[in-house]
């Protein structure tokens, strides 16, 4: 897997990142996109060191988590990510910075996590597979093991947020999920 150049160049690189304005930091992104079988990887290292910065509770936590979003989006818009990933990784990322005491005015509501976590979901309510009693998966095809296991996901990391959904038929819906989620697969 190609890295930033070395961790301590990588480190160094992601710390020049934060100086950059948005123009400049997508001409970073475009110089240094790897190989298409090692993106994925790269991108997740790229957030992975930012989690480290994010968690030694220096003053340029905001910073941090700023530029974290910005690569999470960014990941998204060029197709690094699936839209369930995107959904999923913004939900706990957000979660996450909200529980550390870090307040972004960029962070999104929750109104807006949560709607995309359940649309990302690819199959409806009613026709998510369910656990039924004792019943085990035999009876199941792997596409709907694979969405049924994606909603729960996408519920689990939906869930943090519930509390702080204004919309009232949003919560609710999110409700009707986290009440089946246990006979999810």
């Amino acid at each position: 897997m190609r890295r930033l150049g070395g961790r301590r160049q990588g480190v160094n690189e992601l710390v020049h990142l934060l100086q950059l304005d948005e123009h400049q930091r997508r001409q970073w992104l475009d110089r240094r996109q790897p190989a298409a079988h090692e993106r994925a990887n790269w991108w997740l290292y790229l957030l992975l060191v930012i989690d480290q910065h994010l968690r030694d509770q220096s003053g340029r936590r905001a910073d941090w988590a700023e530029l974290k979003l910005w690569l999470l989006r960014q990941g998204r818009a060029r197709g690094v990510f699936s839209e369930a990933d995107s959904a999923e990784k913004l939900a706990y990322f957000a979660a996450d910075t909200r529980r550390a005491g870090v307040e972004l005015a960029v962070l999104p509501p929750a109104d807006d996590i949560v709607r995309g976590c359940l649309d990302a979901i690819p199959v409806g309510l009613n026709e998510v597979a369910m656990l039924v009693g004792r019943r085990g998966l035999g009876g199941l095809d792997r596409t709907r093991m694979r969405h049924s296991r994606q909603a729960k996901k996408l519920v689990s990391a939906a869930q943090w947020h519930l509390d702080d959904v204004l919309d009232p038929h949003l919560a609710a819906q999110l409700r009707e999920w986290i009440d089946i989620k246990p006979r999810l697969v």
